[in-house]
């Protein structure tokens, strides 16, 4: 008797771990790995890094050692899938930087002064980009993604430093051919959402740096809507 129950135990075991992974594989899967919807819409967080950022130029000499990184932004897309794989995006974001602080600041009128003080430091990155995106579609939840972007982006930087020895307005904007190239994953919750995580290499080609390149990076977390 005993060792009946305990084939039985045993039995019973091993159906329920059988139906689990079978129900696990059945919710992995899609209805129809054929089907993909005509449009998609992306929406999500996004922060800006720059790989060894030059300084940003105000033009007559006026350099200050700062950056465009921003941990504040969003990026939006709209994607028209014309198959299962292919589709064309449109995408826009937006990257915000408002900095204070105290540090060292030089200014020469022809001579040179370097004093301790306040400053202000505001950057701002917008992104316009369109191009191809291509989609590995699979009858998983997971649906690896690249594209590659091309476009224009607007930068703006404005420096401030109100005294008391040094009173300083720096103002540039730029309008500037971009790229982002690169990829991501999306992961479906539903059939009308999924998580969509992306990183790109992200060029904009402004005129305040020697190579005339700012090398971005964005990464972006959002939703993206069937």
């Amino acid at each position: 008797m005993k060792r009946f129950n305990k084939n039985l135990l045993i039995r019973v075991a091993v159906s329920t771990t059988l139906l689990l992974g079978s129900a696990l594989l059945v919710l992995a899967q899609s209805s129809n790995p054929n089907e993909h919807p005509k449009f998609e819409f992306f929406v999500g967080y996004s922060a800006l890094g720059e790989a060894n950022g030059p300084g940003i130029n105000f033009g007559s000499n006026n350099d200050v050692a700062a950056s465009y990184t921003s941990k504040p932004g969003f990026e939006t897309s709209i994607i028209r899938n014309f198959s299962k794989r292919f589709g064309i995006k449109g995408d826009f974001s937006a990257h915000f930087n408002n900095e204070s602080n105290r540090g060292p600041v030089a200014a020469c009128t022809p001579a040179c002064t370097t004093v301790i003080q306040d400053f202000q430091l505001k950057t701002r990155v917008y992104n316009f980009l369109v191009g191809p995106e291509f989609k590995a579609r699979n009858r998983t939840r997971f649906t690896p993604f690249v594209h590659a972007l091309g476009g224009f982006a607007h930068t703006s930087a404005t420096f401030t430093t109100p005294g008391p020895t040094l009173n300083l307005f720096l103002k540039k904007s730029d309008n500037s051919f971009a790229m982002a190239l690169g990829g991501g994953l999306d992961i479906r919750a539903s059939k009308r959402v999924s998580f969509r995580a992306l990183m790109d290499y992200n060029p904009v080609f402004v005129n305040d740096s020697t190579s005339g390149t700012r090398h971005f990076v964005r990464l972006s977390l959002g939703v993206l809507f069937h």
